[in-house]
């Protein structure tokens, strides 16, 4: 079965990531596994240079953990290797995630990608509903209004992973998603092809990381008066909710 090159992104001693290679592995299917920056415990001191703290705060409306700025990092990792090599795109997929069988129905027409990005799982996902793909497999893929949450598997273009891993400044927010996404053809599938295998928000390292320093965003009634409140106020409005 031809498919775009498949990236597993898990981190050294997880373990977590046997029952997907053994869905992929069961249909003929290779694979990579890249090994994630762990912030767990701290970021790096290496790293530091690559992240913007006090940027993230200001967007976040919080204090991003170090989980979550290891987290992008280690996508950006991947997205450096899919830039340097000659396939026109390729599949990333974080090491709980859980593929659908129409997920292997779709794979071999990403070959040649019909988007720039094209996400297998999402959350809180704004669409625009009269932008979409038809694909294989009953798959029917929206073009997002808003970045939406999860970065669990998608398909991205070797174009856009060059933008996102050297265009895209230091890191100012969580791997899932930059804003620069909207620049591009971006895309959310519908069904989601691609769940999070036995995670719940309750038990995802990343949140657990952001209760233990209490980092929760903080709401203002001053953000009433910025035009970028509207904007995506409206943008929500004139969109669909997919997930």
């Amino acid at each position: 079965m031809e498919f775009p090159p498949i990236y597993i992104l898990s981190l050294e001693g997880a373990q977590r990531f046997a029952p997907l290679a053994e869905a992929l592995e069961a249909r003929g299917l290779a694979y990579e596994v890249i090994w994630g920056i762990d912030g767990r415990a701290q970021l790096p001191q290496e790293h530091e240079h690559r992240v913007d703290r006090a940027g993230a705060e200001a967007r976040m409306g919080r204090p991003m953990t170090d989980g979550e700025f290891a987290c992008a990092l280690s996508h950006r990792k991947i997205y450096e290797r899919i830039a340097a090599g000659a396939a026109p795109s390729a599949i990333v997929l974080e090491d709980d995630a859980d593929p659908s069988l129409p997920f292997f129905d779709l794979g071999p027409a990403l070959t040649d990608p019909p988007c720039g990005l094209l996400l297998f799982d999402h959350k809180n996902t704004y669409v625009k509903v009269r932008d979409r793909l038809i694909l294989p497999g009953g798959v029917r893929a929206y073009r997002v209004a808003l970045p939406p949450f999860l970065a669990t598997g998608y398909m991205v273009s070797r174009e856009v992973a060059a933008h996102l891993a050297f265009r895209n400044g230091p890191v100012v927010q969580p791997s899932d998603w930059p804003d620069a996404i909207l620049q591009f053809d971006s895309y959310a599938c519908d069904p989601r092809v691609v769940t999070q295998r036995g995670r719940s928000v309750g038990n995802s390292s990343l949140e657990a990381g952001r209760r233990k320093h209490q980092h929760k965003r903080r709401k203002s009634l001053r953000r009433l008066l910025y035009a970028s409140y509207w904007r995506r106020w409206m943008t929500k409005r004139l969109a669909r909710k997919l997930a």
